[in-house]
């Protein structure tokens, strides 16, 4: 991936990220007894958002393999698994910080390799069954690299797909240029990410008809983030959240700039005075064969 995005946003995000993904990853790992006989392999990782996430629920890979080709988010992950993991896991690392080992207090180990490499072309040649995962990251996917992504469901494999945006967002109480906002940025999140030309929300009905067509079996949940804008922590996000989307749409062709002001401001004076609060629609996909 040869976009390069924002550091700082990624790790905003993780709090948001964790809080909203659902459960049907840990009760197909329940459900099938997959604790002790997997590896996981999170492509477009970022900053680890999504190991922390599993750590969290309780799943302790053997191994892990975090895989992105941008260096400066991949040098977060380990201040970021020892932010969250303080007094919980004992988390080493070799001279380069790209090898990381995870100890818990009963010193069971897990062996993190974080690489940098492009994910449409990293290879999965182990053999050992794998969860691969990839994270807020299909939308911005095109076609050709959402088909590589799906034939890495081999053997065993597990494929997640979390926090795919599925093109709505909800504010309360709305604005009257919400949806206008919005018709623009679901035509921006079509636009090149770093794979092609990006599907943005119809990647989700991409993927179904890919699932069916190559006989997948797949299951959905909702992943929403939901921000009451209750702390202060809220407020900085949303605040930031909206100066992206205005910073992303103002040199759109065909724009009303004076209604993407408006619409800023009055975003940036409720998220203040905290009567404002936002829904914004995600989707959880695991994928299988049968």
């Amino acid at each position: 991936m040869d976009s390069k995005f924002s550091r700082s946003w990624i790790n905003m995000r993780i709090h948001y990220d964790n809080m909203a993904r659902s459960r049907i990853l840990t009760e197909f790992i329940e459900k099938n007894d997959l604790y002790k006989n997997y590896h996981m392999i999170d492509m477009c990782t970022g900053s680890g958002s999504f190991l922390i996430w599993a750590l969290k629920q309780g799943l302790f890979p053997n191994r892990a393999i975090l895989v992105d080709n941008d260096i400066n988010l991949l040098k977060s992950i380990k201040s970021n698994l020892r932010q969250n993991f303080k007094n919980i896991y004992a988390i080493k690392s070799n001279n380069n910080n790209l090898d990381l080992t995870i100890s818990d207090k009963s010193q069971q180990n897990s062996n993190v390799s974080i690489v940098k490499e492009n994910c449409d072309t990293y290879e999965i040649n182990d053999t050992q069954p794998h969860i691969i995962s990839y994270s807020a990251a299909i939308d911005l996917m095109s076609k050709s690299s959402i088909d590589i992504c799906l034939s890495k469901i081999k053997r065993e494999n597990i494929l997640f797909l979390s926090l795919c945006f599925d093109g709505k967002v909800k504010w309360k109480p709305s604005h009257p240029y919400d949806k206008y906002i919005m018709s623009y940025f679901n035509k921006h999140q079509s636009y090149d990410k770093g794979f092609g030309k990006a599907l943005g929300y119809k990647s989700i009905d991409y993927v179904k008809k890919k699932a069916k067509e190559l006989e997948y079996k797949i299951k959905i949940a909702d992943s929403p983030w939901i921000i009451q804008n209750e702390s202060s922590d809220d407020i900085i996000f949303l605040k930031r959240y909206v100066s992206d989307i205005k910073k992303s749409l103002f040199h759109m062709d065909g724009i009303d700039r004076s209604m993407l002001r408006h619409w800023y401001n009055h975003k940036i004076d409720s998220i203040s005075n905290k009567i404002i609060k936002v829904q914004v629609g995600h989707k959880d996909l695991l994928l299988y064969k049968k």
